[in-house]
Parts: structure tokens; C-alpha cells; sequence
């Protein structure tokens, strides 16, 4: 991946910036700092979003009662995808992941784990109606769902060689894909499994428990006064019975009352009960648009002036960004900007990081609209204008600009289309822009069909204002030229 590549001496600096001998427990327990808890909400009981936005489940309940315990003062969650978390912690972009993760080797030389805070374990579980696989040797050439950077892909590679991963992002993806047919089995924590079960039904267990595994809360390692803290606080529940009573509260038979109600296919209260989380990320989505729109028109504008300039360097400075953002993936410069820069020295706010990516890669396409559009005037139309005495400036900015204008609407109104559908990317780095929101309720409701469609025909109608615009701008210039 592309963090490995990054300096270890780097990050190494970086986390004792971040906290050493105690001074980032010293700053959470004085309030001067907030603990910031990365998680995938989409994964119940550990973790989900209600219907409010507010973060709820086992993991949530038990780090805030832990960090109350260790006397931090404020606790933050913010929502990313199950895989990017340990990179997170990495880049001290999160100072602790809760979300289900399992403590294993591999991670534990990366991070630091508390103690054990739930027994877990992996299992199979097949539709209800599915009596072909009885043990994890029926799953020989099955499609398996498994969720991207859990234990599953891992073990089911080593295990069970000549099964066929079908990868996905969240934990209801992975169920979904069983109950849709687009998969014959998951293999997933048993808990989770247990509890999609007597929620919604449709699945089985297969067999006995896969693994014995266990989970913790990961932290850097340059945190390990923070990890003790939390570990007595973690004792000190288990001593005194709170955290019993938590595990029967979000474990135990009542999690399961009212199960496995029936649900129409589509389903509109689901969009009424979630319109405020949804017009939430309505007004992300809005800002990342509107600030990428700005700064590619910028870096576009700046990219083209500098392909049609008369030196040399600058001229080869707009090829070389044209040619390395269009020849690089979107979601591979988001990722360096965001998980790689940090380890670098260069920590960007996720807004931020999110802005300056879509930004920096609609620019490239925005540079050769822009270069096209001024080649494609008469050159004729300058020659014109030095013979009456202006300057090569003037020419450009009066005669030439204004034609390249006209011509150049069209692409842009396409290449910001582009941009818009792009923006629902910017997920992958905890902004909580529109599609985050939409997986957040799908991971409670499980209602897939109604909550896509609906932010399908939201995307739908942000596309077509940017399309009306560009064309209204365009009939009104072209009165002028």
C-alpha cells in the first residue's frame, strides 16, 4: 500500500510531537486536547449512527465511561472506513480506533492495543434457506463476502484458499451481499453476525466459531500513558460491575426485541426519519463542491497560462502537473494527501485534504480546456489586435480570453459534472459529505435500495444546477462575442 513507502523516521518525529513520558494524557485529562476516536460506524452493536447522526453502540458507550474513568475530558468520533483506520493512527490524524478491531501481530507492531475489552471470534453464517454449507470446507469455491482490511480476507486466504472473496467496504455490505444472492456465505465477527441476526434475520450460523480471537482499542505507540489509563479504567469497570451490565445492556437477549420486522421495499420514513443527517451532508457535499470548483478554476486557470507561456520552465511546470494528476488515480492522490503527507511532516485537516485533492485533480482537466480553448482562436484575432498597437497582454486579456471563454463552457460545465460525482469520494477521509451519510443509514436501517436512490437523485439534481448554469453563462456570453 501507499503508506508503506512512507519514512518511518518521519512519522516516528511526528508521534513524539504528538505525545511523549505522558504529555498527551496530561493534555486530554487538562481538556486542552480532545481524544479523537476513529471508528466505522456501520457496525452494530459495536458501533452505529441513529437516526439523529449521534454515534451509538457498545464501543461508543464504553470508551466514553473509559475516558471518563482515566479523567479525559473530551471525546470526539469521527466516521471512516474500517480499513483506513490503522493508517489514521499512523498519521495521527485519530488518536484511537474503536470499531471491532482484533488485536493480531501484524497490527501490534504498529500500534499498541488496550487489554482485551470483548471476546470475539470469526463464524460463518449462510442465508436462512441455504443447506449446502455446513463447514468451513463447503466454502471450497463459494463467494464469500468479507469486509476490506478486517481479520476475514486474511484468515479465508490462508485457511480456505479456493474460496472466492467477494471484498466490500462496510459490515452491511457484507450481509446484504447473502441476502441478494451476490454471495454464498460471510465470514465475519461472530458477535456482529449474532446481532444482524436477531435485528433483521435472513442469515444463519454456520457451524462453530472459526477463530478465538479478541478485541481491543488501538493507539499509537508514542501514547502508551494514554493506553495504561485507559487499561485501568477498563479494570476498574470489569471490578465494579459497570461494564457487565453494559455488555447485557447491548449483548444480551433484549438487544434482539422487535426483530426481523417486516419492511417494504421502498421505504420513504426512512428518508423522513434520516432527513436531518441527510440534509447535514447535503451542506458538506454543497461546501466541498462549491471550494474544488473555486480552486480548480484557479489551478486550471494558472495551469493553462503557464502551457501557453513563452518560458520554457513554466511551460514544462504545467506539463509535468498535467501529466502526473491525469496519469494518477483520484483516490490514490487523496490518500497520499491525506494518510501519506502526515508521515512527512504535513498534517492536513480532512476538509482541508479533501478540497485540495478534487481541487488539484479537476485543475488538470481545467488547464487543457483552458489551453485548448485559447489555441483554438484565429490566430488571426492577435495579430489583429498588436497591429492596432496592443500589447500581447492585452490582446489575450481583451480579444482572445473572451473568444477562449465562450468556447471553453461546454468542457467546463462536463469536467464540473465530473467533479461533483468525485466529491462522493471524499467519504473515504472521514468528511461526512452526502454518500458517508447514506452508507451511516444503510448500516442501521439496511434499507439500501430507498437510501441510494434517494442520494442518487440528489447527486442527480446538483449535476443538472451546475448543467443550467454553465448553460445560462453561455448564452448570455455569447451576445457579447
Amino acid at each position: 500500500m501507499l503508506l508503506t513507502g512512507a519514512s518511518p523516521a518521519a512519522a516516528t518525529e511526528n508521534g513524539q510531537q504528538n505525545g511523549t513520558q505522558g504529555g498527551k494524557l496530561e493534555q486530554l485529562r487538562s481538556g486542552q486536547a480532545t481524544l479523537r476516536v476513529g471508528t466505522d460506524a456501520t457496525f452494530p452493536p459495536f458501533e452505529f449512527t441513529d437516526a439523529k447522526g449521534h454515534k451509538q453502540g457498545f464501543d461508543i458507550e464504553l470508551v466514553r465511561a473509559l475516558a471518563e474513568r482515566a479523567g479525559i475530558k473530551k471525546v470526539s468520533f469521527t466516521q471512516m472506513p474500517f480499513g483506513n483506520i490503522v493508517p489514521a493512527l499512523q498519521a495521527h490524524q485519530v488518536d484511537m480506533g474503536a470499531s471491532g478491531i482484533y488485536i493480531n501481530d501484524e497490527r501490534s507492531e504498529v500500534v499498541d492495543f488496550t487489554d482485551v475489552y470483548y471476546p470475539g471470534g470469526l463464524a460463518v453464517f449462510v442465508a436462512e434457506k441455504n443447506d449446502s454449507v455446513k463447514s468451513l470446507a463447503d466454502l471450497t469455491g463459494k463467494r464469500i463476502a468479507v469486509q476490506v482490511g478486517t481479520k476475514s480476507v486474511e484468515w479465508l486466504q490462508e485457511h480456505q484458499p479456493h474460496a472466492h472473496l467477494v471484498t466490500v467496504q462496510t459490515n452491511e455490505q457484507m450481509f446484504s451481499s447473502v441476502r441478494l444472492g451476490q454471495a454464498d456465505a460471510v465470514v465475519t465477527g461472530a458477535p456482529a453476525g449474532q446481532y444482524f441476526i436477531a435485528q433483521h434475520g435472513g442469515l444463519k450460523p454456520v457451524g462453530k466459531r472459526l477463530t478465538n480471537e479478541n478485541y481491543g482499542y488501538a493507539l499509537p505507540k508514542s501514547d502508551a500513558a494514554v493506553t495504561a489509563a485507559l487499561n485501568t479504567a477498563l479494570q476498574k469497570m470489569k471490578d465494579d460491575g459497570s461494564y457487565t451490565a453494559l455488555t447485557k445492556k447491548w449483548f444480551g437477549a433484549e438487544s434482539g426485541s422487535g426483530a426481523k420486522k417486516e419492511r417494504p421495499l421502498f421505504n420513504p420514513q426512512t428518508i423522513v426519519d434520516s432527513w436531518g443527517q441527510i440534509q447535514s451532508g447535503l451542506l458538506v457535499s454543497t461546501a466541498v463542491i462549491l471550494m474544488s470548483l473555486c480552486l480548480s478554476l484557479l489551478l486550471g486557470t494558472a495551469g493553462g497560462l503557464a502551457r501557453l507561456s513563452r518560458l520554457m520552465p513554466l511551460r514544462w511546470l504545467g506539463s509535468a502537473y498535467v501529466s502526473v494528476i491525469r496519469g494518477t488515480p483520484f483516490v490514490v492522490q487523496l490518500f497520499f494527501i491525506y494518510f501519506g503527507l502526515p508521515q512527512l511532516g504535513l498534517q492536513l485537516p480532512p476538509m482541508v485534504a479533501g478540497v485540495l485533492a478534487l481541487g488539484l485533480y479537476s485543475g488538470s482537466y481545467v488547464t487543457e480546456i483552458f489551453r485548448g480553448a485559447v489555441q483554438s482562436v484565429d490566430r488571426g484575432q492577435i495579430e489583429a489586435a498588436r497591429s492596432c498597437g496592443m500589447s500581447h497582454a492585452a490582446a489575450m486579456r481583451h480579444v482572445v480570453v473572451p473568444q477562449a471563454f465562450l468556447r471553453m463552457l461546454p468542457p467546463l460545465g462536463n469536467e464540473f459534472v465530473s467533479l461533483t460525482k468525485n466529491s462522493a469520494l471524499v467519504s473515504f477521509i472521514t468528511i461526512g459529505e452526502l454518500f458517508l451519510v447514506g452508507q451511516t443509514i444503510i448500516s442501521r436501517t439496511f434499507d439500501a435500495l430507498t437510501v441510494y436512490l434517494f442520494i442518487g437523485l440528489l447527486y442527480y439534481a446538483l449535476t443538472n444546477i451546475i448543467g443550467f448554469a454553465t448553460h445560462t453563462i453561455e448564452k448570455k456570453m455569447a451576445v457579447y462575442v
